[in-house]
């Protein structure tokens, strides 16, 4: 039995397919510009989106892998009508993979946020059959 089952082992780990959580995707729905962001990740080595236009969607373009590495925060600087406005997103660990930038002002001064998103999703409108749109 003991060789049976060292015969198998190497099948398989070697057999086990990788897990890989989703590139970082981020929309930027500001009209100002951000150089770079930082996405830090538990115990794994940061991955960055850098230049994000303004009213742009932007993949992480890092030649490696996210892997299985949890989301632990976002760092990056909006720089929109001559300010420059921190942006932060904390997590204790997190899989999302896609977030968006939002800003306001008031009373001259910007603020902005980055948020968790569905930037992929469906978003067209459901089919209803008709006659029972406004049940």
């Amino acid at each position: 039995m003991k060789k049976l089952l060292l015969a198998i082992l190497p099948f398989l780990l070697f057999s086990v397919p990788s897990f890989a959580y989703p590139k970082y995707i981020v929309l930027n729905s500001t009209r100002g510009t951000i150089d770079e962001l930082t996405f830090y990740q538990v115990v794994c080595r940061p991955n960055y989106i850098d230049k994000l236009g303004p009213q742009s969607l932007k993949q992480e373009d890092y030649p490696y892998d996210r892997g299985d590495c949890l989301l632990r925060y976002i760092r990056g600087t909006l720089h929109i009508d001559g300010m420059d406005v921190p942006l932060e997103y904390n997590s204790f660990g997190t899989t999302y993979a896609q977030f968006a930038i939002i800003a306001k002002q008031i009373n001259n001064k910007w603020s902005a946020k980055i948020v968790s998103a569905d930037i992929r999703g469906d978003y067209q409108e459901p089919n209803i059959p008709k006659g029972t749109e406004h049940q």
